[in-house]
């Protein structure tokens, strides 16, 4: 009797560590899609704000010590004469082509650099195994304001999340659209739902950044028909 007690303690104990070792691999397989997303996004916002941080230099000093340079170049052809007003005229050509020059430069560097929130999305879901995630990203989407595509990203993760730790579901739908002047996240899955919507530390969470950018959130729910999220940003400058 004490054998079989001690075995069954030993299976009992087994199959806890077998569960912690499974929710452990989860979680950190989680941990791991979330990182290599974020990176994706953390990449794009510095790479912006250095050419951001450049182009501010630019304009700020070379462009201003320039433009000084051509002013006074310009004083200096009205005294001038002969070979030497040559010169000056010469000398203020230069300076205005590189003023021209540097104004472009830092017309190209403002220019906003499309974030690359597909490639982010695709890493973020790919290594989900349960439930099936469907996503669904246009081609031509694009979105040059780094805030609306870490939004964007959470909204999807946190749908992902959801799905996973409460939804039991088999497959889980996302797809992002343009409509009605915003962009929106469509999320929804075959999970068992719920009769009464909860807005815990997640939908919370997703809620508030999505007002930080003027966007809002619509959750549905019902017992055997699943769960929606629609999370909705407008459009404005950066984002199209």
């Amino acid at each position: 009797s004490d054998v079989c007690s001690s075995d069954l303690v030993l299976a009992l104990f087994s199959c806890f560590l077998t569960a912690r070792e499974v929710t452990a691999r989860a979680e950190l397989a989680r941990a791991n899609r979330e990182l290599i997303a974020t990176r994706e996004l953390l990449a794009n916002s510095s790479r912006l704000a250095e050419r951001e941080r450049i182009s501010r230099e630019l304009h700020d000093t070379l462009g201003h010590h320039l433009t000084a340079l051509s002013l006074n170049l310009e004083a200096a052809s009205h005294m001038a004469g002969g070979t030497a007003l040559e010169q000056v005229q010469r000398a203020q050509e230069v300076t205005k082509s590189l003023l021209s020059d540097v104004r472009e430069v830092v017309s190209t560097l403002r220019q906003d650099e499309p974030v690359r929130l597909r490639e982010s999305l695709n890493a973020l879901v790919e290594t989900v195994n349960e439930p099936r995630i469907h996503l669904a990203v246009p081609e031509d989407l694009i979105v040059s304001d780094p805030v609306i595509a870490h939004t964007l990203l959470r909204c999807v993760q946190e749908s992902v999340t959801n799905a996973i730790r409460h939804a039991r579901a088999r497959n889980l739908w996302i797809e992002l659209v343009r409509a009605d002047g915003a962009i929106e996240v469509r999320a929804r899955d075959d999970g068992r739902g719920v009769p009464h919507i909860t807005f815990g530390h997640g939908l919370a969470g997703m809620r508030e950044r999505l007002e930080l950018v003027g966007g809002r959130l619509a959750v549905q729910s019902k017992p055997g028909k699943g769960f929606d999220i629609s999370a909705s940003i407008p459009l404005r400058v950066g984002a199209s």
